[in-house]
């Protein structure tokens, strides 16, 4: 189908045809009124499936829309309908937003809040004056539609009751149907008012909702609705004739008047019968008896009631709350004094209650009949009169406040109240101690800080030094970085970001972990994946609260940014428009190139520049200078940086020295600088990780390369295909898919996959060139529940991200959290049966693992989980309980379920047991910032740890080896596959292998097509048994028989490399997977063979290393030649007398390039091939128009 034939509603409403082309219009817009045709309706906020906008001819004749131009609030991206486009009379014509990944659509432009949409008559695009305009109100989208209502051209325009694309606009309230918008028009106020609001169970009722007539005469109330904050779903409407007399109530109860429930932060719109607001009144989750209410009745304030009365007298009286008392702020220096604050209603007697400071010999009481009132603050004075031993003292007679002290309180039994704890040096601003307090905020409650002096009154604290330094309000997703500006770290536990809607978004944030701290002149991104889930709008506020909800920093902005907001300079700067995100690093304040990696003490010394953007960086004319101005490198003319790619200048001109500074300019604006103390630093100093961290000593050199950084494993190229390709270009799966697992059985190899958002699972036929095809009854999946929701079918569900099959082929989900209540991280592993009967599977059991795993945000708890058989891991996993490799008989079932979070990137088995308790076995660091799915690889007998395009789809490989630091290699995902959110991974069995390939599978969130992807891995060891041949040499091939020649006289004679497959493999180990050349290793093929004698060879060509006799633990210690070449290599092991023992996997790193072996396939797909090391993941996105507001 044509874009034009998408545009057009199927409603019988575009004449379309040859004749059509070529007929002359009877009516065209650019006549005098009627104009014939309007704009109708439009989405701005994701529709089906995106933004759209309608145009509807409310004229008798034909109306030709060729070649007019559709715009939004911006002169950027006009959109010209095409040539031919008539709409008929009484016809719609629709046209949607353009899919960037689908290129299917229109216009390519989002629409956002407070926007608006405008036609041009042909050639007048940006034209002075639109034919025709709508706007909708600043800092809303209108949901679910905005709308003309009336009839022609006579139109207002007005939230819709839903969209309606291609037919009769909808109002709320019964409004009905006009041609092509509702009837009514905005009416005047009403004295039936909303009265009375209970949200929770805990109000005593379900949710209801009262209205109030505070008029002297009967009101008719016939077609009055409700609808909460969303305004696309509507109470019952009041019958016919229904009256609501003076001063009488009426009540709306929920699954009785209304089918929505109200929100723990909700709104709730009262509209009269023509469908116009009439009232609305949000509220916060913060009554303490879920209700709300006006006081006195029809015309009071809201408020919180005392209690809830639906259809009575509203009752707000306020319950006392018992006087209390609480140190709330203290001035060291220069004047000592104490305030106290009583939180309660009721007065409190303090009579004998004591301060002392942090001596107990120091101390002084409130004298006979002293008091606190509610909610009133009391301070003490230097000069204040209390009791000491007896006696009327002044404060200070016993107590001077000291740098370094506490206060405390006391009651007048000598207990001890309340405390604030100890400090160290008297609290200044910018050095001003007069201006400066130790004070709680909020009062009464919160932490003591730093503050200014406030005595008497409510406390105002010192806010953190955190600026808001760039906004994304246009991009996918939506994000905000923060700065601190200050010299200390912040804690940012539990900190959210939210927009101009608290009220509406208020359930849609997730505070940031516990133990988040950002570090001084650090960078913290909030991101719309993690963080929240709502749009930051065109126009619209950006709030940064701490974990007491007190706002730390905030920006407004009018408009979205042509490209993203950033302070220049950062931290302090005005915000400007720049072109280029740098999300996480400092902002592109003139041209993006940032310095990467110096090294100050060289033959050369050379600086590298990196381009940390997705496209070509042109840098003529950038200068580079030392801490000496006089010292000037201008990179010459028509010079540029490929995309994520590395500059290095070694011919400076000048040296740098070893306290010196590297900077760099555009112009006269400084654009990034660097410096690195008092002395040179080897071996070199870099951005780490490379591009977008701070500065560190490196672990290696790495000019023109991506930073290798100490304690940091280097990533080589995807060991398989540089190619992929999508198996569900037609719609396979929903949107949200996520985790992949693969089965093989007798029947064949089977790929299962998961959705997150519904609990879907499909079961796919797996074939040897990666192709799948749905098992019969398969097609739809099965939706898995869990056991609360077996009788309830259209509760939300699991928020299921992994899957994985057992030996016995039942299933096992992965969840973060119950979709029904998405703010609260539930981490569970649901097991189904899926040959179960229905197209539902309830949950035979399940294990929370919650409590057993870091506490993180909702949306950031176990991501991936994978079954691997105690026969796989036994001897090989280290066991943190026991301090030893792993043996199965001490847990309960067989096989362990390795799960993953997504917050930190760690990973952590567990032996679940029949009744639900779970025994977590061992913690896996596979050094990735995020880890989205797992997978076991049975050919290579390594676990799979991989991310998702939070780090540029980064993959590892863990190799057990029977200790607590189990092999760790990094590589790239496949050149040819997009950097996307694929949060599902699986690696086929060598049985699928052909031509010494095999297919693998990725499984992409946020896509209802192309979400399914396969590429290859290479089998270890040679040709798969799949390939129907058994012959051809593998990546390990060797030079021939013999010893290789050259070899010292060994009584061995080597196997060639094809001959190691995993038949004879063992169960041979290496305590480490990777190692430099010249390097110790040592290889265990079992305690069976302790006090044989044997050599130690190396493949690819056999090379001999050592001969000597196994210890108790049938263990070699071997060294690796100092001329091994860098890749992958196999050690051998055998017995004087020619017998292969075992053999295992290592990989050296650091040497020359690996030779070739005359082996069929190419060095770039050896199992753990080393190639140059590529760019980390992308921190910088140049701007694109986004489809989203």
């Amino acid at each position: 189908m044509s874009r034009l034939q998408r545009g057009l509603a199927t409603t019988a409403v575009c004449a379309m045809s040859a004749a059509l082309l070529f007929a002359v219009p009877t009516s065209a817009l650019a006549d005098a009124d009627p104009l014939g045709i309007r704009i109708n309706e439009v989405v701005s906020d994701g529709g089906d499936p995106g933004d759209w906008i309608e145009f509807y001819n409310h004229s008798a004749d034909d109306v030709d829309l060729s070649g007019y131009i559709v715009q939004d609030d911006s002169d950027k991206n006009p959109y010209e309908i095409p040539a031919g486009t008539v709409v008929a009379p009484g016809g719609y014509y629709v046209i949607d937003t353009l899919n960037e990944d689908t290129d299917e659509g229109d216009f390519d432009f989002g629409l956002g809040k407070g926007d608006s949409v405008r036609l041009f008559a042909p050639g007048d695009a940006n034209g002075a004056q639109p034919l025709l305009q709508t706007n909708w109100p600043a800092g809303t989208h209108q949901l679910p539609s905005w709308g003309a209502a009336g009839e022609g051209a006579n139109i207002e325009y007005a939230a819709t009751a839903e969209p309606t694309k291609g037919a009769a606009n909808i109002f709320p309230s019964g409004g009905g149907e006009s041609d092509g918008g509702g009837a009514g028009t905005p009416g005047t106020g009403s004295d039936v008012v909303l009265n009375e609001i209970a949200y929770d169970e805990i109000s005593g009722h379900t949710d209801r909702v009262e209205i109030f007539n505070n008029g002297a005469e009967p009101a008719s109330i016939a077609g009055w609705t409700i609808s909460d904050d969303k305004r696309d779903r509507f109470s019952t409407p009041f019958a016919e004739g229904t009256m609501l007399a003076p001063g009488a109530f009426a009540v709306l109860v929920t699954d009785v008047d209304f089918t929505f429930g109200l929100g723990k932060g909700d709104e709730v719109v009262l509209y009269d019968g023509t469908g116009t607001e009439v009232d609305a009144y949000a509220y916060e989750n913060t009554s303490p008896t879920a209700t709300f209410a006006r006081c006195p009745d029809g015309t009071g304030d809201w408020a919180h009631a005392t209690a809830a009365t639906p259809g009575a007298a509203n009752d707000c009286t306020t319950a006392p709350v018992p006087g209390s008392v609480v140190l709330n702020e203290v001035d060291s220096g220069p004047a000592d004094w104490v305030e106290l604050y009583n939180p309660g209603s009721e007065p409190l007697d303090i009579s004998g209650f004591e301060l002392r400071d942090n001596s107990d010999d120091h101390r002084w009481a409130f004298a006979a009949g002293s008091s606190i009132a509610g909610g009133q603050f009391l301070v003490v004075a230097a000069d204040t009169i209390g009791v000491v031993d007896g006696e009327p003292a002044r404060f200070d007679a016993p107590i001077g406040i000291g740098s370094a002290d506490e206060i405390r309180l006391f009651d007048a039994d000598g207990a001890l109240i309340d405390r604030t704890g100890a400090w160290e040096g008297h609290a200044a601003i910018d050095g001003d101690e007069i201006a400066a307090t130790l004070a709680r905020c909020i009062d009464g409650r919160g932490d003591f800080m730093l503050a200014y002096a406030t005595p008497g009154a409510a406390n105002e604290c010192v806010r953190p030094t955190v600026a808001i330094n760039e906004i994304d309000s246009n991009g996918s997703p939506d994000w905000a970085e923060i700065v601190n500006t200050g010299t200390a770290p912040i804690d940012t536990s539990g900190w959210t970001l939210m927009d101009d809607d608290p009220v509406g978004h208020a359930a849609d944030v997730t505070p940031l972990a516990e133990g988040t701290i950002l570090e001084p002149g650090a960078y913290f991104v909030f991101n719309g994946t993690d963080h929240f889930t709502f749009g930051l709008g065109n126009g619209d506020t950006v709030t940064i609260r701490d974990a007491d909800g007190l706002t730390v920093a905030e920006h407004a902005y009018a408009a979205h940014a042509e490209g993203f907001w950033a302070r220049c300079e950062d931290g302090t700067g005005d915000y400007v428009d720049v072109g280029v995100g740098t999300p996480g690093i400092r902002n592109a304040c003139g041209n993006p190139v940032r310095i990467n990696e110096v090294e100050s003490d060289g033959e050369p010394d050379w600086v590298e520049l990196v381009n940390p953007t997705g496209e070509a960086l042109d840098v003529s004319g950038i200068v580079v200078k030392d801490g000496d101005d006089a010292h000037v490198y201008e990179i010459a003319e028509g010079t540029s940086i490929p995309a994520n790619g590395h500059l290095v200048i070694d011919d400076l001109g000048f040296g740098i020295g070893k306290d010196d500074t590297v900077r760099v300019f555009d112009g006269d604006q400084l654009v990034d600088s660097t410096s690195w103390g008092d002395s040179h630093v080897a071996p070199s100093w870099g951005r780490c990780p490379d591009t977008t961290g701070a500065f560190a000593a490196t672990a290696e050199p790495t000019p023109g390369a991506a930073n290798i950084c100490v304690g940091e494993i280097a990533v080589s190229p995807w060991p398989g295909s540089a190619d992929v390709r999508v198996l569900d270009s037609i719609p396979m799966f929903l949107e949200d898919s996520s985790g992949l697992d693969v089965q093989e059985t007798a029947a064949g190899t089977f790929l299962w996959a998961v959705d997150n958002g519904t609990g879907t699972i499909w079961k796919l036929k797996a074939f040897a060139d990666g192709s799948i095809a749905p098992v019969d009854g398969w097609t739809e999946g099965k939706r898995v529940r869990f056991q609360k929701d077996a009788a309830n079918p259209g509760a939300a569900g699991p928020d299921t991200e992994g899957i994985t099959v057992d030996g016995g082929g039942l299933v096992y989900l992965a969840s973060e959290r119950d979709n029904s209540d998405k703010g609260v991280n539930q981490n569970k592993i649901l097991q189904v049966d899926p040959d179960a009967a229905g197209a539902d599977l309830v949950a035979l059991a399940e294990w929370d693992l919650t409590d057993l795993l870091p506490a993180v945000g909702a949306n950031l708890g176990i991501e991936a989980v994978e079954w691997v058989s105690d026969a796989m891991l036994a001897g090989a996993l280290f066991d943190d309980n026991t301090q030893a490799p792993f043996d199965g008989a001490a847990y309960a079932g067989d096989g362990l379920f390795f799960v993953a979070v997504e917050d930190g990137g760690g990973v952590y088995a567990f032996a679940l047991a029949a009744d639900g308790s779970a025994d977590l076995v061992s913690t896996i660091d596979p050094g990735l910032a995020g880890v989205m799915s797992l997978d076991y690889d049975s050919v290579l007998g390594v676990l799979w740890a991989v991310c998702d395009d939070g780090c540029g789809g980064k993959s590892a490989q863990v190799a057990f080896n029977g200790t607590d630091r189990p092999g760790i290699a990094h590589f790239a995902r496949p050149a040819g596959m997009p950097d996307i959110n694929n949060e599902g991974f699986a690696t086929a069995p060598a049985s699928l292998a052909t031509n010494g390939q095999r297919p693998v599978w990725w499984f992409a969130d946020g896509y209802t097509s192309n979400a399914l992807r396969t590429g290859t891995l290479p089998v270890a060891g040679g040709e798969g048994p799949g390939d129907g041949s058994g012959s051809g040499e593998g990546p390990d091939s060797g030079g021939g028989a013999g010893n290789g020649g050259g070899q010292p006289d060994t009584s061995v004679e080597p196997l060639p490399g094809t001959a190691l497959v995993d038949g004879n493999r063992g169960d041979a180990t290496v305590d480490q997977a990777v190692v430099a050349p010249g390097g110790e290793v040592t290889i265990t093929v079992g305690a069976q063979y302790a006090g044989v004698d044997v050599e130690v060879w190396m493949y690819s060509d056999p090379v001999f290393l050592t001969r000597g006799t196994l210890n108790a633990d049938g263990a070699i210690t071997v060294r690796i030649p100092t001329d091994a070449p860098a890749g992958a290599h196999r050690l051998a092991v055998y017995s004087a007398d020619g017998d292969l023992l075992g053999w295992a996997n290592i990989e050296v790193r650091g040497g020359a390039a690996l030779a070739a072996t005359g082996s069929d396939l190419p060095a770039g797909n050896l199992v753990l091939a080393v190639g140059l090391l590529i760019a980390g993941a992308l921190a910088v996105t140049l701007r694109r128009r986004s489809q989203r507001a």
